[in-house]
């Protein structure tokens, strides 16, 4: 393990903050704040996607009723969404992983 790594394992640990170190990592990178990373981590992150549309489509699937019929009844449709929203509220690392925007 890098001393980053070692470093982001401590902090999390001491904060009783239970993470994939991977995730940690990545979310660290972004943030550029150790510290802030572990503190505000189990609130930022989103889970594992392959891209920022993905789980965008998701998350409409599971919240909006409409979104999800509309996506029931034309099997293979997949409408455009306005990907620059989601931009400004969920970051996706290249490693896959997904935060919010806190």
């Amino acid at each position: 393990m890098s001393r980053t790594a070692d470093y982001l394992t401590e902090l999390a640990e001491d904060a009783g903050v239970v993470a994939e170190l991977e995730a940690l990592t990545a979310y660290a990178a972004l943030v550029g704040n150790a510290e802030y990373a572990v503190e505000t981590f189990e609130d930022a992150y989103a889970g594992e996607w392959e891209s920022l549309e993905d789980f965008a489509h998701d998350q409409l699937m599971e919240m909006d009723d409409e979104y999800r019929a509309a996506m029931e009844s034309c099997r293979g449709w997949r409408p455009e969404l306005d990907m620059i929203a989601w931009e400004c509220d969920y970051s996706h690392t290249a490693s896959g992983h997904v935060f919010r925007t806190l």
